[in-house]
């Protein structure tokens, strides 16, 4: 990753976790290795296969590299955190690696920043997650966000109305979330007539947070003692989000496939112009604690931070002010040059320093040259043996010609290259 991209992750990243900690989310530190004994209750079934393993040279023991952050925070606080009092709020900025059997290495590594909230099962804190996860596509800046909402403890409700026969169950979800009603309907034994209709509305599409609302509570009139709690919940969050500002940028997906199996209620994509691709997703995973050996209610989300860049690199990278400047010397003035970068630096003005083109061994480059080719530098410093002076160049014009550099000092420090 070269200068550009790298700025542009380290600055969003910093923006990112100072707003998780207004917040109250504290920045936690990821072991890239784990045992895989350790972890492997908690790792999606889909993701086995595509674990990186080796072999621990002390114990022997199987070793993976990290491949989910959520399941190694789901560990530590099980293991680490279970007698503390309780809800926590962790973040972090990580890479995940996953063999996904591609030529490019960025599907391999994937770099994510996210955030967990533990310990509290309410709506208030589905609803939170929410407002953090739309509230920081602000950041990158991602166009026109979209966040599809669907609830898992809802659908199940749902599938369970008909039938609550484990491998029945297992034949008819995967068909629900194909959305294909005809299909559905097929497969349910004695459906209901106000249920039926419901079910195959929930399959056409996405609806508004408000057309949602209503889809449910018509709902409610029907079935609500078999789906209270789950209905209710779903009901209550989309109340919450109805009435905030980000509610616009949310569309409810009855049907939309949870992330993984450990999903027990609200979870979502987030979605931008610039990708066909979700580019950040989450949820509540209450069951996730449970494989660990200690069950804790648990919400979070995560910024696919590599597909994030990839998007927006397409419609081109926000392009940053450049501020370094370049002091060239020849070998009679590196004391001279290095003195005057240092005295610029302690002011917090960036400096690199290098020999001067001119004397070096092949093609010398020009100023405009050096300039045009290197967007971080703002201005160039060097003596002109022919004038006796120091000239500062910039991108526009020559900026200033002096006879000392304390002259070109200051005439930076004046802000004279902004």
């Amino acid at each position: 990753m070269f200068s550009q991209a790298a700025r542009f992750r380290r600055d969003t990243t910093d923006r990112l976790l100072n707003l998780f900690s207004l917040w109250g989310y504290r920045e936690i530190i990821l072991p890239s290795f784990e045992y895989l004994d350790a972890i492997s209750p908690g790792i999606d079934p889909g993701l086995l296969t595509k674990l990186y393993l080796m072999q621990d040279r002390g114990s022997g023991q199987v070793l993976v590299l990290r491949p989910d952050a959520t399941a190694q925070i789901a560990r530590l606080t099980t293991q680490s955190f279970r007698d503390h009092q309780l809800p926590l709020r962790f973040c972090y900025s990580t890479s995940v690696f996953r063999d996904e059997n591609h030529p490019a290495s960025l599907h391999r590594e994937l770099q994510q920043t996210g955030l967990e909230l533990l310990g509290d099962s309410s709506v208030a804190a589905d609803a939170e997650i929410l407002e953090l996860c739309l509230s920081g596509t602000k950041i990158f800046p991602l166009k026109n966000p979209l966040l599809v909402l669907s609830h898992a403890g809802f659908q199940e409700a749902i599938l369970r109305l008909w039938t609550t026969d484990p491998s029945a169950l297992r034949e008819l979800r995967p068909v629900f979330h194909s959305r294909n009603p005809d299909r559905m309907l097929s497969m349910l034994p004695m459906p209901r007539k106000n249920s039926a209709k419901f079910i195959s509305r929930m399959m056409e599409g996405t609806y508004s947070v408000r057309d949602a609302r209503s889809e449910l509570n018509s709902l409610r009139s029907e079935e609500g003692s078999a789906l209270s709690e789950d209905l209710n919940r779903f009901l209550s969050l989309l109340e919450s989000i109805d009435q905030s500002p980000h509610g616009k940028s949310i569309r409810v997906d009855f049907a939309l496939t949870p992330p993984g199996p450990y999903y027990s209620g609200m979870f979502f994509q987030v979605y931008g112009e610039e990708s066909p691709t979700h580019l950040a997703s989450g949820g509540r995973y209450d069951r996730l604690g449970k494989s660990f050996g200690h069950e804790i209610p648990a919400v979070g989300f995560a910024y696919h931070i590599t597909h994030i860049e990839e998007a927006i690199r397409k419609r081109e990278m926000p392009q940053e002010k450049p501020v370094l400047v370049l002091a060239c010397y020849r070998p009679d003035e590196y004391v001279a040059v290095e003195k005057f970068a240092q005295a610029l630096r302690l002011e917090e003005c960036p400096v690199m320093t290098a020999p001067d083109p001119s004397t070096m061994s092949g093609a010398s480059l020009s100023p405009s040259e050096i300039l045009s080719e290197h967007r971080e530098i703002a201005a160039i410093v060097f003596f002109d043996p022919l004038k006796k002076q120091w000239a500062l160049i910039g991108r526009k014009k020559t900026i200033r010609t002096a006879s000392t550099l304390s002259e070109i000092s200051a005439a930076i420090l004046s802000g004279e290259i902004r």
